[in-house]
């Protein structure tokens, strides 16, 4: 590789802020431009530059490179031993997406061991249900929970994500427990609304080895999973949740499923990164250590809620309040 040349295109790119700008100023194609930016990464293994179809902007080692190369012509070679040594050690700001009630409760806690085993590693957590664009927010990890996410993204599939019918036990006592999911339309179901969307989440149940995805109706809509669980939890009403919202709940006897045999799976956490190529090491290890940790967490890898788990069904005919 030409390292003069291919250093002169990416300080042209990086100060031009595009790969056309850049190849007006040096006389040359923008796939030329891309090509030789391409060529650099490769060479550096690491990604100097993100790229969506609207913008293109440094990395953090982009930038770390775009100054360490303003100095004399001298420094270059100390400027590429240092980007490549870079690889090895896990160090800088790692930036993570996460989903709000999710990262809570099982991503924050594991932060201080996760920093005094890589302390030269500071991270940044961006915590939203409005799952924000990974590239465009310059975020070297993200956590997502549902359907499979933006297939522009590199996705691991850590665990799946049973849905349960839940409601508290004195109110299985009070109003009879379904014995098919049909029969939820007799009983005060608490609806869930994506905050993003405001559409409401239809129940997903596998039935007779089809999904069937139910609407149910009830007093209750909320757009907080969390406060869902809540008004679960206090007798108020049936809701269909996440296992990594309830297995707590439910192994301490506050929330007890039914209907167990017909649980939805189609869901999954996954872990995501914006690009296949060049992961940062402080991504890499980061992701790692958050698989070792999560990935036969009781309460979120749940154990099987076999049938006898739940109490006899009891049929109602009234539809409660």
């Amino acid at each position: 590789m030409d390292t003069l040349k291919a250093l002169t295109v990416f300080l042209t790119t990086a100060e031009s802020g595009g790969f056309s700008d850049a190849a007006r100023k040096l006389g040359v194609s923008p796939a030329a431009i891309s090509q030789s930016i391409a060529r650099l990464e490769q060479e550096l293994e690491v990604r100097l530059f993100n790229r969506t179809t609207r913008q293109l902007t440094l990395t953090e080692e982009g930038h770390r490179f775009y100054n360490q190369c303003q100095g004399p012509m001298t420094n270059l070679d100390a400027a590429i031993k240092q980007i490549k040594a870079s690889r090895d050690e896990p160090a800088g700001q790692l930036r993570v997406s996460l989903p709000n009630s999710f990262g809570r409760r099982f991503i924050l806690p594991l932060m201080t061991e996760f920093c005094e085993r890589y302390p030269k590693v500071s991270v940044f957590f961006g915590l939203s249900d409005n799952f924000n664009d990974l590239i465009e927010n310059g975020y070297d990890v993200g956590i997502r929970t549902g359907m499979m996410p933006d297939s522009r993204l590199v996705a691991r599939n850590l665990a799946p994500i049973p849905l349960y019918v839940v409601a508290a036990p004195s109110y299985w006592d009070m109003y009879g427990r379904p014995a098919t999911p049909g029969d939820l339309r007799y009983y005060n179901c608490i609806n869930f609304q994506f905050p993003t969307s405001g559409r409401l989440f239809k129940w997903e149940f596998n039935y007779q080895g089809e999904r069937m995805p139910l609407e149910v109706q009830g007093t209750y809509t909320l757009n907080d999973l969390e406060g869902v669980t809540e008004l679960a939890r206090l007798g108020m009403g049936v809701a269909q949740l996440p296992s990594h919202e309830i297995m707590h709940l439910i192994r301490s006897g506050e929330l007890e499923p039914v209907l167990t045999e017909t649980v939805s799976q189609e869901r999954s956490i996954y872990i995501c990164f914006p690009n296949r190529d060049h992961i940062a090491p402080r991504a890499q290890v980061f992701v790692d250590f958050l698989v070792g940790k999560l990935i036969n967490h009781p309460d979120i890898i749940a154990p099987t809620l076999t049938p006898d788990l739940t109490h006899t069904h009891k049929m109602i005919t009234t539809e409660p309040s």
